[in-house]
């Protein structure tokens, strides 16, 4: 089963031919909790790699990694989204089904960028932090 569908798939391949640095995928799996009522059974780590596999396959400087229980992975399963395939620590955490895919593409389209798409202000009013900062973003399409 595809991950995306064809008219999506041909949006996505575009955007991953335009990346100008490659970009790997880290999947990380490991302990899992058990699935809520009504989850069936999905299997969030398999179906983590299969999501991330089939991104992987969109474009040639995307490439896609899984590993048991990686450093720095505080919950699974969860994608490491690694430009020049180095951690600069941003992870998506659980499974991007639907909407949440769409960050999931987003993030590698910005991670191949040589240059962030920040405003210049934005990246001067960051430059000016005194201390190291870490930023969880929750997504959801509710």
């Amino acid at each position: 089963m595809p991950v995306l569908r064809p008219e999506e798939e041909e949006k996505v391949r575009g955007w991953f031919a335009e990346l100008e640095r490659p970009v790997e995928l880290l999947v990380g799996l490991g302990p899992e909790e058990t699935p809520l009522a009504g989850s069936g059974d999905v299997d969030f780590g398999a179906e983590m790699v299969r999501v991330c596999e089939g991104l992987a396959e969109l474009g040639d400087r995307v490439s896609c990694r899984v590993e048991q229980q990686p450093d720095g992975f505080p919950r699974f399963p969860a994608v490491a989204i690694r430009p020049d395939g180095r951690d600069v620590g941003v992870r998506y955490d659980g499974l991007p089904w639907g909407y949440e895919l769409g960050s999931l593409v987003g993030a590698v389209v910005e991670a191949g960028r040589s240059e962030p798409s920040l405003r210049p202000e934005s990246i001067a009013a960051l430059g000016e932090l005194e201390r190291e900062l870490a930023l969880d973003v929750f997504v959801t399409p509710t």
